[in-house]
């Protein structure tokens, strides 16, 4: 490993910030610990849905905060350090405990040196100002386009609405709207609002750079944030209002007018102004870690062979793309649920464990992982460079948003990846005798998917959605932690007997298109999962649904998708918004690059969950 990369997880690490000596543990009993507290598990949620941990974000100090939390919980519980330690790496050591397994991630995007919009506007030459009057925008890739500009409303291009309708834009810079028409019967058009949709289309009709005007009075264009993916392939900017009024000016058009006129219909025209637009972004990467303690098993042989028990502790941080709150100004995105209430179970575990007088005969190890919100980069990181070798681990357990539970209902996702799994939970619900939902699947939003992938047996536990998902109204006071008790015991019910199994559980594959009543959205289904964390140009497939329209068409995994249902695509985002232009039974074609070769294929799509 790389100490440079390491950097800035080294400086958080030795920012001397000691939980232990600030008290942050007092409410765990010291020692060893019988049985699962219920008081513990609202401590540790307290914390980690606290103000000072400001959500958790990846890469933020927050999350660094909670990580260094996690680590002082695996070592007073006597976990055995088997990351990152001084002895192996000691500019990312962490007090010399050895719980981390850190890795870079795509932070985003920052403004390069070589940012420029200039125009000619009714033969006068215009040069506007980076930071006040435009900004790059995060989606934009870098480079320069030249040419006359062409106004096309707010860029939408759908069954009701062609905002591009009798305008030849190739070569051109086109100038639109940030945003989509207002609500009534423009409600639908919102789901075009997004700036990557948008570039999407534009890139397909062959323009050559895109300007995007903001329309409130007053409002400075910023980069955004959701510059994590590939870039959009031409460059872009976001300009102030009064750019937009002035080149609308120049036409004899006023933009409260043209506003007015797009609530009822298309508006664009060729604008006697022609640009010259100029994109520099530089990607950002940043540091973070996954967490892991190993408790060694007590049979000499059986204790070769892991159990991992995982949840992951990052949340949204002050809220950003993935946030559903109505009001998008930052807020902090406490995650109690999502996830706290995961990696409060973990930590609750494994004080079980080390209570227990018979350890377990197999090995567990613990994990926390980092920036699943961000495409489940943790745990893919994980089974990619594995700390214990992936073909002596034997199951995955899973705990992602666990402590809401209503009407003794829990869910279950994973039951088909073993034969064995549907006994086991049945002896083991003897005692908390929950009503399961269960569902075969191995796949789904959450980090147990990058463990099925590997062809491991998994289960994820996991309470439902709820009205306070990815909302800052996700808080620790929310919490049904005398609930999260009776399901922390089910776990460990779970993991005990796997542990303690004569015989490893079989693995199977589960042909399901996806996991109903998971974290997924409803809908459209080509059944590919992606592969998040190698950036290329288009969407890396990790692996393809068995029995998925994209298994039967010949899709597999290493396949990069370049192209679907005529819709070029750059990274999942953009696949995302051309798939939702489809239903369930449309036949699409679907074309890949597969090493050197360019192939093309027909896929039927699915009912998403069917």
């Amino acid at each position: 490993m790389n100490p440079a990369r390491f950097r800035t997880w080294t400086l958080f690490a030795g920012a001397g910030i000691a939980l232990l000596a600030a008290g942050r543990l007092e409410a765990a009993p010291e020692g060893k610990q019988e049985g699962i507290s219920l008081g513990t598990i609202q401590a540790h949620i307290s914390y980690l849905a606290s103000d000072e941990l400001k959500g958790r974000g990846t890469g933020e100090k927050g999350n660094e905060l909670a990580a260094r939390y996690i680590a002082a919980q695996f070592k007073r519980a006597g976990l055995k350090p088997i990351g990152t330690s001084k002895q192996n790496d000691p500019k990312a050591a962490m007090d010399g405990s050895g719980y981390f397994q850190p890795f870079t991630f795509p932070a985003g995007v920052a403004r390069g040196k070589n940012n420029s919009l200039q125009a000619e506007v009714g033969g006068k030459k215009m040069r506007y100002r980076v930071g006040s009057e435009f900004e790059p925008s995060a989606v934009s890739s870098s480079g320069n386009a030249d040419g006359g500009v062409v106004f096309v409303g707010y860029g939408i291009q759908a069954p009701q609405r062609d905002d591009y309708a009798g305008q030849d834009v190739k070569g051109k810079i086109v100038m639109m709207l940030a945003g989509a028409p207002g609500g009534g019967a423009n409600a639908p058009l919102q789901s075009f609002a997004g700036i990557r949709r948008k570039a999407q289309i534009a890139r397909d009709m062959g323009a050559a750079g895109i300007l995007v005007a903001l329309t409130a009075p007053g409002e400075d264009p910023k980069i955004g944030a959701e510059g994590r993916a590939a870039g959009a392939g031409l460059p872009i900017l976001t300009v102030r209002r009064s750019v937009a009024e002035e080149w609308l000016k120049s036409a004899g058009r006023s933009l409260p007018e043209v506003m007015t006129a797009l609530e009822s219909g298309a508006q664009s025209f060729a604008l006697p102004v022609r640009a010259n637009v100029q994109a520099d972004l530089q990607k950002v990467t940043k540091t973070t870690a996954n967490i892991v303690g190993l408790l060694e098993g007590s049979d000499p042989t059986l204790k070769n062979e892991i159990v991992v028990i995982g949840a992951h502790m990052d949340h949204l941080g002050m809220g950003g793309p993935s946030s559903l709150a109505t009001d998008k100004t930052p807020a902090i995105h406490y995650g109690a649920d999502d996830n706290a209430s995961g990696t409060a179970g973990v930590l609750m575990l494994t004080d079980y464990f080390q209570s227990r007088i018979q350890k377990p005969k197999r090995s567990i190890l613990f994990i926390c992982f980092s920036a699943e919100e961000l495409g489940l980069f943790g745990s893919m990181h994980y089974v990619n460079n594995p700390i214990l070798p992936l073909d002596r681990t034997v199951a995955m357990l899973n705990m992602d948003m666990i402590g809401r539970m209503r009407n003794n209902q829990l869910t279950v996702i994973g039951t088909g990846t073993s034969p064995v799994w549907n006994l086991l939970l049945e002896e083991a619900n003897k005692t908390g005798n929950f009503q399961i939902s269960r569902n075969e699947s191995g796949f789904g939003g959450s980090d147990h998917q990058s463990f099925y992938m590997k062809n491991i047996p998994v289960l994820f536990f996991f309470t439902g959605i709820h009205e306070d998902y990815h909302r800052p109204s996700d808080t620790a006071d929310k919490i049904n932690a005398q609930d999260m008790v009776r399901i922390l015991g089910l776990v460990a019910g779970c993991a005990e007997r796997i542990a303690d199994m004569p015989e490893r559980p079989a693995f199977q594959q589960v042909t399901q298109a996806a996991p109903a009543g998971g974290r997924g959205r409803a809908g459209v289904s080509l059944g590919t999962i992606p592969e998040f964390t190698t950036e290329v140009e288009g969407v890396l497939l990790g692996g393809v649904r068995p029995g998925s329209p994209a298994e039967k068409a010949g899709l597999k995994a290493g396949d990069i998708m370049i192209r679907f249902g005529g819709r070029s695509i750059r990274n999942l985002e953009e696949f995302t918004a051309a798939l939702s232009e489809h239903k369930p039974g449309d036949v699409v074609e679907v074309v890949v690059r597969r090493g050197q070769e360019t192939i093309t294929v027909k896929a039927t799509l699915a009912a998403r969950g069917g």
